[in-house]
């Protein structure tokens, strides 16, 4: 009997001493926009609608980890690398394939607004201002 209530002590103690930590997965911004979208263009310079598609892929992992690669864009077949930021998407200038690209995107449920300005370096042509409307 005294080695039952004693074991009952122990296994009390051993027991009430354990501690659960539950660790919840980080949000990550991107996950809200990867995917494969319908995009409708407006070129503003060239007063032309276009309508492609485009594929948002993330890239990098880890903490930290806020690139995305938009792949189609300006329907040339170039792949893009953009931030995600929150409720924003940043596309700093970059060099891709002969076209000089930057702009920016806001994201409201699963709409992204895109405003950009693309130029073809190797015609040397005047940058393309463009306005695109993306859909899931």
């Amino acid at each position: 009997m005294k080695t039952t209530r004693l074991l009952f002590v122990v296994l009390a103690l051993v027991f009430s001493a354990c501690e659960i930590t539950l660790v919840e997965p980080r949000y990550d911004d991107r996950d809200q926009v990867v995917g494969s979208y319908r995009l409708e263009e407006y070129s503003q310079s060239w007063r032309v609608y276009s309508n492609f598609t485009i594929y948002i892929r993330k890239v990098g992992t880890g903490y930290g980890a806020d690139e995305v690669l938009i792949e189609n864009f300006y329907n040339a077949g170039i792949d893009v690398v953009a931030r995600v930021y929150g409720n924003r998407i940043t596309i700093p200038l970059q060099y891709v394939n002969g076209y000089e690209v930057e702009g920016s995107a806001m994201i409201y449920l699963n709409e992204i607004s895109f405003t950009y300005r693309v130029r073809d370096t190797y015609t040397r042509s005047s940058p393309d201002y463009c306005e695109a409307t993306a859909w899931l």
